[in-house]
């Protein structure tokens, strides 16, 4: 599979999550979910520029169950895009242990697909250390509900 058909199952799979309200974007009310938080607010995951996504690559583990099923569309468009980033090591890291993943309704089959497609691309990309965070997250992503 090639990174603009990844990317559009993605971006296709990812377009009905629903929004999270303003009050559940975030895990907690520390300073840096606060920020987090105010960076997004307002903003779909398209609207998120590729720059954003890179400063704020570890910024995942703040989102609230249901704000990183709608916002990780943008995180999965970076890291498929620059498969040898910070972006993408921390997308493959969140993706491999499941830490708030369970969102209200859980994933749809389209967007747990989605996950797996990217998971099989990002695969061929990311050297041996990395490697270990894939397979891990594709037994994970098997389960997912």
């Amino acid at each position: 599979m090639e990174v603009d058909e990844v990317m559009q199952q993605i971006k296709s799979a990812f377009a009905d999550a629903p929004a999270p309200s303003e009050d559940s974007i975030i895990c907690h009310e520390c300073e840096e979910c606060l920020a987090l938080r105010d960076d997004v607010r307002g903003h779909t995951p398209d609207e998120l520029s590729d720059s954003w996504v890179e400063q704020s690559f570890d910024q995942l583990p703040f989102f609230s169950d249901d704000a990183k099923r709608y916002y990780i569309s943008a995180f999965l468009r970076v890291a498929a895009l620059k498969p040898d980033s910070l972006v993408s090591q921390y997308v493959l890291f969140s993706l491999s242990d499941g830490f708030r993943m369970q969102p209200s309704g859980g994933y749809s089959p389209q967007q747990r697909q989605a996950i797996r497609d990217f998971l099989g691309y990002i695969e061929t990309c990311v050297d041996e250390f990395d490697q270990e965070y894939v397979t891990k997250a594709k037994a994970l992503w098997q389960t997912v509900a």
